[in-house]
């Protein structure tokens, strides 16, 4: 029994030894791997502190002004800025794109830019900045999906507008964003006379969302699209 104690406290010790023998060989490597990672964690932290944040900051400011007029239904200056305005920061969704893209603010801008083009009637334009954005809350990307649709219909592409509206419909069945998805869609198709089709999206609009703005409109859709 103590032999094999003693056998293993030697095996430990000489564990030991041989572990600090190629800590002191390997001094230099091990320290600029160590100095490499801590090089990397700084970065990091720094690009985030020094570079990131200061452009979120920047690009936060820049977008205010432009959705103040887009609040305002002046989507002319929302998009390209007013040239007469005081405001340092008063450039439009364009510029915060160019100059700030990869932010949060940079990102959002192109919905909102979206949204600027479609009201113009650019639809070319309000499809570009659609396709352009990503948004992950639970709103936006749905109506962003309902602009492609918009601008489609505009350019008389009803078949590809049924698709982005069905597909927002899908998205999120909340009761502000699906039953006005659903809508387009019954109404795009009552202009393909596909009508068995519209009145199955008026349905589910009047069956599914009871809650919606748009339930007691049902009824005189449905009426309608049945008697064509």
């Amino acid at each position: 029994m103590e032999k094999n104690i003693e056998e293993k406290r030697t095996d430990n010790i000489s564990f030991i030894s041989r572990s600090e023998q190629f800590i002191e060989n390997n001094q230099k490597l091990i320290i600029g791997v160590v100095v490499a990672i801590v090089v990397v964690v700084l970065a990091i932290f720094g690009v985030k502190k020094f570079i990131i944040e200061p452009r979120n900051q920047k690009a936060n400011e820049m977008i205010f002004v432009a959705e103040q007029y887009l609040a305002k239904g002046d989507f002319k200056s929302a998009l390209y800025g007013d040239s007469t305005s005081t405001d340092r920061f008063g450039v439009g969704f364009l510029q915060v794109i160019d100059k700030y893209g990869s932010t949060k603010a940079g990102k959002h801008a192109k919905f909102e830019a979206a949204i600027c083009f479609l009201r113009l009637g650019q639809y070319e334009d309000a499809l570009k900045y659609a396709g352009k954005y990503n948004g992950k809350d639970q709103l936006t990307p749905v109506i962003n999906e309902m602009i492609k649709g918009d601008a489609e219909v505009e350019k008389g592409n009803n078949d590809a507008a049924i698709k982005h509206y069905t597909k927002a419909a899908k998205m999120d069945s909340n009761p502000i964003t699906a039953p006005f998805a659903l809508f387009k869609a019954g109404v795009v198709y009552l202009m393909l006379e596909q009508n068995s089709k519209a009145v199955e999206c008026f349905q589910s609009i009047k069956s599914d969302y009871p809650e919606s703005s748009l339930f007691t409109e049902m009824d005189g859709f449905i009426t309608y699209a049945q008697s064509l």
